[in-house]
């Protein structure tokens, strides 16, 4: 189910956080960790941002790798931008090495300075982050410092309700193992629609650029295992 209104924080007894749907089936741990630090993790369907803390402040969380590919395809801005729309305090939270840029890479690091020069400057403020556990506990304390600050202050996502189909679609690609939006759009590009493409999950590794077999085999055995109570 795709929601996309206002929200909002039941109760002064914890903190919670809401966290894109899509952004929940990538980064199980952190929603985990966040769940035993006592935070009430909300799953919805964001436009923008991955994690909300705040009317004001919303979270795009970037590993190294996933900030090189979106920059080279020219789609990071793109992003950033729509979090900027609707929130007015959005926060990108980098993790990884930056030094690891010219190993996974070959794009400059020069270019990638200049993108996060570009980046501050338009008012995103940028964490860095070594590792998963420091980002959960980097959206624990914005969490908290923005309840304080806003005296629990209600989480209001002023984001457009109605839910583009084609959204809809790779989010339900995307819960299929190994399956992110990359490779969700791909498929749909081929096949059209997802029913379609789970009638000839077979050929995915000859007709879909990015999966192999390895993928096919996982994908079949969650669509054909039975059920266990």
């Amino acid at each position: 189910m795709c929601r996309m209104g206002s929200s909002h924080v039941p109760s002064k007894a914890y903190l919670e956080v809401i966290v894109d749907s899509r952004e929940a089936v990538t980064a199980k741990h952190i929603v985990d960790e966040l769940k035993r630090l006592g935070v009430l993790v909300r799953i919805e369907f964001l436009e923008a941002g991955d994690y909300v803390v705040s009317k004001d402040v919303a979270i795009e969380r970037k590993t190294m790798s996933d900030f090189i590919s979106t920059l080279t395809k020219r789609n990071l801005f793109e992003q950033l931008d729509k979090i900027k729309k609707h929130f007015s305090k959005p926060v990108l939270i980098l993790e990884g090495d930056i030094s690891s840029i010219p190993v996974i890479s070959s794009i400059s690091m020069s270019s990638v300075l200049g993108a996060l020069a570009s980046i501050a400057r338009s008012g995103i403020s940028i964490l860095p982050s070594p590792s998963p556990s420091v980002t959960t506990k980097l959206i624990f304390l914005l969490a908290k410092q923005e309840r304080k600050t806003r005296e629990q202050a209600r989480i209001r996502v002023k984001i457009p309700k109605k839910c583009d189909v084609n959204e809809e679609q790779i989010f339900f690609l995307c819960g299929l193992p190994m399956i992110g939006k990359e490779r969700a759009e791909a498929i749909l590009r081929v096949y059209r629609t997802p029913l379609e493409a789970l009638k000839r999950v077979d050929g995915w590794s000859k007709m879909v650029e990015g999966i192999g077999e390895t993928i096919v085999k996982r994908v079949k055995e969650i669509l054909e295992t039975p059920f266990k109570q």
